[in-house]
């Protein structure tokens, strides 16, 4: 096995952070020049600028002593609405709702035995509620996780979009872990209380976009960096092993592996980018 030194993260990035920081200096420089020579140029363009000026009162006009009238300053402020206040920060009956409906889909949607009593007291008071259908043969089925994506104002409420994906028991004792679905919990808001308006409601779930983003290296990175790694490595796993590495110009991203007990072993990554400046 290779024996590295172990080398400080700072040592690794002088170099990278003095090239960019004389770079963004050199680039400040330039755009101030650019800033007084336009403002200059449009100084001295301007009719009335770059010439000497004399103001001389008319030989036969006296002076008049008659007030002038002083135009009245009005400053006008852009005031937020209560829906671009609501967009920037959720409310606390907001924040309720999405609680409720997350907390209301793993209880929905696990089944591990008879129906809890606290599930029916999620619902509103008036809720009419059908027969919850319970199968002698079925299986266990628990809900993995539950993130809300979506929440929108109803009059009563909100209706909460609720990404989530549940583990289903196999015959033989197994566990299968199911597709990602999505429902929208309408959950009613009075004062600091809530309750869930209606069973849940089946929708898409959130699209997958398309988008590039991924580092793309030519050159090689350096034994220094592969050492620094390991060691960084070695705080999440005892034996990591690098599998790749790469460098684009001062940037390089190492791919190495780290595991558990259960003797999985899952790629991960260390970035210059990623690596805090402090």
């Amino acid at each position: 096995m290779d024996e590295y030194e172990e080398i400080p993260w700072s040592a690794l990035l002088s170099e990278h952070r003095k090239g960019r920081a004389k770079t963004l200096t050199l680039l400040a420089a330039i755009v101030a020049a650019a800033v007084v020579g336009f403002v200059g140029i449009r100084w001295l363009t301007t009719p009335g600028h770059g010439e000497p000026s004399t103001i001389v009162a008319p030989a036969n006009e006296t002076t008049s002593t008659t007030p002038t009238a002083v135009p009245e300053t009005v400053t006008t402020t852009s005031l937020l609405s209560e829906a671009d206040l609501m967009a920037v920060e959720p409310t606390i009956s907001e924040l309720a709702a999405i609680a409720r409906a997350e907390w209301f889909v793993t209880d929905y949607f696990t089944v591990d035995g008879p129906v809890p009593e606290e599930l029916f007291l999620a619902f509103v008071d008036d809720a009419d509620l059908p027969v919850m259908p319970v199968l002698d043969d079925a299986g266990i089925t628990y809900v993995e996780w539950a993130r809300a994506f979506d929440v929108r104002t109803l009059p009563n409420g909100y209706g909460v979009s609720v990404v989530f994906r549940s583990i289903t028991e196999h015959p033989d004792g197994g566990f299968d872990r199911g597709p990602v679905r999505a429902v929208e919990v309408l959950v009613a808001v009075d004062d600091d209380e809530t309750a869930i308006a209606e069973l849940p409601i089946p929708i898409p779930p959130p699209v997958y976009n398309s988008i590039d983003g991924w580092m793309e290296t030519d050159g090689e990175v350096d034994a220094e960096t592969i050492a620094a790694t390991l060691d960084y490595a070695s705080l999440f796993d005892d034996d990591p092993t690098v599998l790749e590495s790469g460098a684009a110009g001062p940037d390089w991203r190492v791919v190495f592996t780290i595991g558990d007990r259960s003797g999985n072993r899952w790629p991960v990554t260390m970035r210059s980018d990623a690596i805090p400046d402090d």
